[in-house]
C-alpha cells in the first residue's frame, strides 16, 4: 500500500516555490496591456505597455512602446519608452528613444544621444560635508571654511 519510495518535488536552483523569492525573473507587463494603479513589487519589472499610476520595484526596464504615466522609484531603471513623471532611482540609463517629462533624481545617470528630457535632472545625494548643511547653535548657519 505504501511504499519506501519519497515524493520529491523538483524546484530549479535558487527558486523555493514560495512567493517573492525568486528575484531573478521580472514581472512582464506586455504590449497592449494598459493597467490603472500604483504598483510595488521588491522585484524587478519591464513594462511594454501603459501604467497609469505610481510604480515602486528594485529595477525597472521600459520597452520602446512602453508608456508610464506617474511616478517611478527603483534602485536602477532603464528607460527606451516614455515617462510622465518623475523619476527616483539610483542609477538612471536612458535610450536614444527615452522621452522623459519630469524630473529625475539619481546617484548615476547615463543618457544616449537623442534621448528627449522636459525637466531637471538632480543627485540624491550632495557631496558636501554634513556640517554644511547644520546650523550652528542658536539657529544660525554653520560657517565652513574649505581650501581652494
Amino acid at each position: 500500500m505504501f511504499n519506501n519510495r519519497q515524493n520529491k518535488r523538483e524546484t530549479k536552483p535558487g527558486n523555493s516555490g514560495r512567493r517573492g523569492e525568486n528575484a531573478t525573473r521580472p514581472s512582464i507587463l506586455a504590449e497592449g496591456l494598459s493597467i490603472e494603479g500604483n504598483i510595488e513589487t521588491v522585484g524587478d519589472l519591464q513594462i511594454d505597455g501603459t501604467v497609469t499610476g505610481d510604480i515602486t520595484c528594485r529595477s525597472l526596464t521600459l520597452g520602446e512602446d512602453g508608456l508610464v504615466k506617474g511616478a517611478i522609484n527603483a534602485e536602477t531603471v532603464h528607460i527606451r519608452g516614455r515617462i510622465e513623471g518623475r523619476i527616483d532611482a539610483a542609477v538612471v540609463e536612458l535610450a536614444a528613444s527615452a522621452v522623459i517629462s519630469g524630473d529625475i533624481l539619481h546617484d548615476s545617470i547615463g543618457v544616449e544621444a537623442g534621448a528627449n528630457i522636459e525637466g531637471q535632472l538632480k543627485r540624491r545625494h550632495k557631496t558636501r560635508a554634513a556640517t554644511e548643511d547644520k546650523p550652528a547653535e542658536g539657529g544660525k548657519p554653520a560657517l565652513v571654511v574649505t581650501n581652494s
